[in-house]
């Protein structure tokens, strides 16, 4: 199956006027993230219809401030946790630990572990038997998800790599959650992030079930799948459809688990990207310009160490509008920091490249869409620079 084509519908935040733009800059200085409630609620409303039978756990760890997270949770999302504070945060957004949140982190904490446990969380992932003994020791008596290791072909970050346990492995890694008197309760796995290709999540289907036949004839049932995250966002021309995506993963669980003899299985889903990422667009400033060899430069007040993590991680492109209607020219984009590696606009190989827009020069606007996943949620605090302001425009 090829990639799949969706209209646009909900404006987004980077489509705002540009007039609009300047003025919440002249309110608001720069950098800033424009952020569209409608836009979350939209794209969690849509998933939430595509796949009716799923019950979504947000990943926090898209997207982790404090508003984004209670509008989430006022539209009813659960919540995907990895840590402490990302229980807590979700927990003060108006979370209900027991029924709202699942600790699908592989590796965790021990101490975060106890936390969750003792505040009524029993539902968490493993995918080796080092991190059953952890869970046995702080969580006794929990529910259990076995991660499986899929194909993650097609997809921006590769996290079959680090996580996930060999099918081959599966039922014995059960048996051993079962010795320890955890209660194995279902298969997760993850197509990687941003997944342009359906075909993986009909392939780890398939796999899963096999699992679920392995583990039956064990003496272990099985009764709930994990679908991870994956749904991907239209940031430049990419093919992106996500009800069409969701038809296809609803048709092969049908075909899959249920039916005449089939045991009740249970889905659930971590979309985190999909939901936050065309919600909010970034507005940077120009603070320095220059010239080095053939190339014109131009500096920004938010860079590769703030919003701009992901195109050094994953060569992300991110939708570039310029704040003027000059003639275009060609420009390298870098951030404010001391660091050489503080460029972000690049190619495909990672090495520094110029991107066409209009002329610009100090204190001209730079937007960027897209910028909802990943962005703020991977920032960091390298030479004091803070991350930009949110700005909530609906």
């Amino acid at each position: 199956m090829g990639p799949l084509k969706q209209p646009r519908t909900l404006m987004n935040p980077f489509e705002l006027p540009l007039e609009k733009i300047k003025a919440l800059v002249a309110e608001h200085g720069t950098p800033i993230y424009l952020v569209s409630r409608r836009k979350i609620v939209e794209n969690f409303r849509r998933l939430d219809q595509g796949l009716p039978a799923v019950k979504f756990y947000y990943a926090v760890k898209a997207n982790p401030h404090p508003e984004i997270l209670e509008v989430l949770a006022r539209a009813g999302a659960g919540f995907d946790v990895a840590s402490r504070g990302e229980i807590v945060a979700a927990v003060t957004a108006g979370a209900n630990p027991a029924t709202d949140l699942i600790f699908a982190d592989t590796v965790k904490d021990p101490k975060h572990i106890a936390y969750a446990h003792g505040i009524g969380i029993d539902d968490f992932t493993f995918d080796n038997p080092s991190e059953l003994t952890q869970i046995a020791r702080h969580a006794p008596g929990a529910k259990v998800h076995l991660r499986l290791a899929v194909s993650n072909e097609g997809s921006v970050a590769h996290l079959s790599h680090k996580f996930g346990a060999q099918p081959g492995d599966a039922v014995d890694l059960l048996r051993r959650a079962r010795d320890l008197d955890l209660r194995p309760h279902g298969i997760s796995f993850h197509v990687g992030s941003q997944c342009l290709q359906v075909q993986r999540y009909v392939e780890a289907l398939e796999l899963t079930r096999r699992v679920f036949d392995a583990a039956t004839e064990a003496g272990i049932v099985l009764s709930s799948i994990d679908i991870g995250g994956g749904f991907p966002v239209r940031y430049e021309d990419e093919e992106v459809n996500i009800r069409a995506m969701c038809r296809v993963i609803r048709e092969t669980y049908q075909r899959l688990f249920q039916g005449d003899g089939l045991p009740p299985c249970e889905l659930v889903a971590e979309p985190g990207r999909a939901i936050v990422g065309d919600a909010v667009a970034l507005v940077t400033k120009v603070i320095s310009e220059s010239t080095r060899g053939p190339r014109d430069w131009l500096y920004f007040d938010d860079g590769t160490y703030g919003s701009f993590m992901e195109v050094l991680l994953y060569r992300m492109r991110y939708p570039l509008r310029g704040g003027t209607q000059l003639p275009e020219r060609d420009y390298v984009l870098a951030g404010p920091t001391c660091d050489s590696i503080d460029v972000f606009s690049r190619d495909a190989q990672g090495e520094i490249a110029t991107v066409r827009l209009p002329e610009m020069h100090l204190d001209d606007l730079l937007i960027a869409g897209g910028m909802g996943a990943y962005t703020y949620a991977e920032s960091t605090r390298f030479n004091g620079f803070e991350p930009p302001k949110f700005i909530f425009i609906d």
